[in-house]
């Protein structure tokens, strides 16, 4: 999950021709904003713990035991309710397996995250993500199964208000760029493989505090978040870029039908003195029918994990062919000043026998061979509990 050099770059000329990723963005972006919102529900599942929110009454009741504090209640994928005492406490498990061109093969238990979800007053929300990485993983050219599982505390933070239109976070939180950032959980995304201009550029979680809030919350909502880092990393990753500051601001306009719009902005600073640099996306999703999502994501600039300026963007569609199968595609562009444009094209099935359970399958091709992203098959097994 999770979890994504500093040098600054003119301007390019007004007069340059525009590539065809841009005309790309440009015209579908123009949809999104000319199509009228159709009264049609999102593909993608809840989770049901994260953001504040209080866990779903959906999904079949597996355990109900009365105890002193309340009855103890289980609905798969949605967590155990602990009484009356405003603790549920859920996850999810994924399993995968990938086979990739050259001849690389592993698989295995790629991680079991905890959600801790507690509400003790009826304005304030405790939330965290506890994540154990890789416990049991077999890979090609090693003998036997690895076993060397490492534990990190991915997201841990405080909400204070009980209003839509504002609220306070602290602590550590996925950083609001995007809208694949905002749900990475792997039973909640539709590929095995996460796009790289997620992975790539920015790091996804921010150390530090957030105002945030939805308002006009009825049949269009313009959602905001506004954010800054103030702490260290709670379990420091030694291979990830932590940039010393960075703020940011997220709007996401949301139409009737779920159709929406989404515009991001993160300036950061990677050492105390270091020219801060600017990143810019902008994001959306639209639903021309009821077995149809289309979302895209785009960034421009300079980012914490980028080594000079960075141009990339996706477009993903999910078609739902019969009740619970579905057909997925995605298209992104990854273009940095410091390494060679890569064209990556994702192409799979994904199956959703329940809310709680999603089995992908899909092949990643490239037009040329990318450590960053190597083309072949994989395919995942995500259980929400």
């Amino acid at each position: 999950m999770g979890s994504v050099k500093p040098q600054s770059h003119a301007p390019a000329p007004s007069g340059r021709p525009r590539t065809p990723w841009r005309w790309a963005c440009t015209v579908l972006v123009t949809v999104l904003l000319a199509t009228p919102a159709l009264g049609t529900p999102t593909l993608q599942p809840e989770l049901g713990l994260d953001e504040g929110t209080a866990p779903s009454e959906e999904g079949p009741l597996l355990l109900h035991l009365p105890s002193p504090i309340g009855d103890l209640d289980y609905r798969a994928g949605r967590g155990l309710r602990v009484g009356n005492s405003g603790l549920t406490i859920g996850g999810f498990a994924t399993a995968v397996g990938e086979i990739l061109e050259g001849g690389k093969r592993d698989g295995g238990i790629d991680s079991l995250n905890f959600l801790i979800s507690y509400r003790p007053l009826s304005f304030v929300h405790l939330f965290s993500e506890v994540e154990l990485t890789e416990p049991l993983f077999l890979e090609s050219g090693k003998e036997g199964l690895r076993a060397q599982a490492e534990t990190s505390v991915d997201r841990l933070y405080a909400d204070f208000g009980s209003s839509d239109a504002i609220n306070l976070r602290v602590g550590q939180f996925l950083t609001p760029i995007g809208r694949w950032n905002l749900a990475p959980a792997d039973p909640l995304v539709w590929t095995t493989s996460e796009p790289l201009l997620v992975e790539e550029v920015f790091d996804d979680t921010v150390k530090g505090a957030m105002l945030w809030g939805t308002l006009f919350p009825h049949q269009q909502a313009l959602a905001y978040s506004l954010y800054g880092t103030f702490f260290n990393p709670i379990t420091p990753d030694p291979d990830a870029v932590e940039p010393k500051h960075v703020a940011g601001a997220r709007f996401e306009w949301t139409g009737v039908g779920g159709t929406s719009l989404g515009l991001s902005y993160s300036a950061s600073q990677k050492h105390g003195g270091d020219p801060w640099h600017s990143l810019v996306g902008v994001d959306g999703e639209w639903l021309p029918h009821e077995r149809v999502d289309f979302t895209c994501e785009a960034l421009f600039g300079e980012g914490p994990r980028t080594n000079g300026a960075v141009n990339a963007f996706f477009i993903q569609g999910v078609v739902r062919t019969v009740s619970t199968l579905y057909v997925v595609g995605r298209y992104e562009r990854f273009d940095t000043t410091r390494e060679r444009a890569v064209d990556l094209f994702d192409l799979g099935l994904t199956w959703v026998p329940s809310p709680a359970l999603r089995i992908k399958a899909d092949y990643e091709f490239a037009d040329h061979s990318d450590d960053r992203s190597p083309p072949g098959f994989r395919f995942s097994f995500s259980v929400l509990f």
